[in-house]
């Protein structure tokens, strides 16, 4: 691990707060403001840029995607939810080998109940998916993915393409993961299976509900306790009407009640190159994210723990709304990377 470093910029937002010509700690954990016993830090020199939490697409398949010729990607870092955990490190080298600052967090494998989604998918990562059935078979999985190195875990409960996870196994692959300190993300198709994942203790939906309306009561209870990946540019791209207003009129319920969203675009799902989406961005302004709930769903603030790369916009940036008129204007940036001027 390397020391903590001091740097000054023109402005910073660091959890959820703008910061004018601020000192900044830099460490292997992200970015945090410098303590007060630090003041001497203010004889740095300026870095001439605004310094946010890096843009992150939390739903992405990186053996589904296009990994060639990623220069002037936004994105800094990603969220795989289904690929072989052994597979990733060399997936994460082909993409920096043009995108050199992107930080790259996994779930691992796709837990699901035998024969189950997407088990029977031609496009399914090989190792990609492990079926497990019963309690103990769940566990094991979990424990497997937490050792590879998984950021949280995901779990398939799909009743429209298959068998989900059965109440035990669903229960005993939630209580190991958050035992072992990790998140739950829940694949949730059909009816009831939102409410299902959501009543079992899920932390993340991997997808905002498609299929049918959440009831209010439902929606109230997951936005207290769960975040939602958006994904709501999928269902455009499959020109299904129907699925895109069900979900965006989920999300915004979702989103009024207080409930933490996370930008996600299902990357490998009819896109192909990493970068932000306008679409997914435009349709979540679309469900009522906006403002300050929008710049902490494009940095997947309430997902994701800080880590080696940040987002850079020119020096002028200095809240919500001039982030979100500058998206087009930012750069990945890595924070060892990051140096006062000599």
């Amino acid at each position: 691990m390397s020391a903590p470093r001091l740097v000054r910029v023109a402005h910073a937002r660091v959890d959820g707060a703008w910061h004018a010509d601020a000192v900044l700690r830099l460490g292997d954990d992200g970015v945090a403001l410098a303590g007060a016993d630090e003041a001497e830090a203010r004889d740095l020199p300026r870095l001439d840029l605004a310094l946010l939490p890096p843009l992150t697409d939390a739903h992405v398949h990186l053996a589904l995607a296009d990994l060639g010729g990623l220069e002037g990607s936004r994105i800094a870092r990603v969220l795989d939810l289904g690929a072989d955990p052994a597979a990733v490190p060399g997936l994460a080298d082909a993409a920096r080998a043009t995108h050199p600052a992107l930080d790259v967090r996994f779930a691992g494998a796709f837990l699901t109940a035998p024969g189950g989604y997407p088990s029977d998918r031609a496009w399914a990562p090989p190792g990609g998916v492990v079926e497990v059935t019963g309690g103990a078979a769940a566990a094991a999985a979990v424990r497997a993915q937490a050792a590879a190195g998984a950021s949280l875990v995901k779990l398939v409960s799909n009743t429209d393409d298959g068998p989900a996870l059965d109440d035990e196994a669903l229960a005993a692959a939630v209580a190991e993961a958050h035992a072992l300190g990790l998140r739950v993300a829940v694949h949730a198709q059909g009816a009831d299976q939102p409410e299902r994942a959501i009543a079992a203790g899920a932390d993340v939906l991997a997808h905002t509900p498609w299929t049918h309306p959440l009831a209010d009561d439902v929606v109230r209870r997951a936005a207290g306790r769960t975040v939602w990946i958006s994904t709501l540019g999928m269902h455009a791209r499959d020109g299904d009407d129907e699925a895109f207003a069900r979900a965006t009129d989920n999300l915004a319920r979702f989103a009024a009640a207080g409930g933490a969203v996370a930008y996600g675009t299902d990357l490998g799902n009819g896109s192909s190159r990493l970068d932000l989406d306008e679409a997914e961005v435009a349709a979540l302004r679309q469900a009522g994210v906006e403002g300050a709930a929008l710049v902490d769903a494009l940095t997947a603030a309430r997902l994701l723990p800080g880590g080696p790369v940040a987002s850079a916009f020119p020096p002028d940036v200095d809240g919500d709304a001039a982030a979100l008129a500058s998206l087009h204007r930012s750069r990945p940036v890595r924070i060892t990377d990051l140096e006062a001027p000599r």
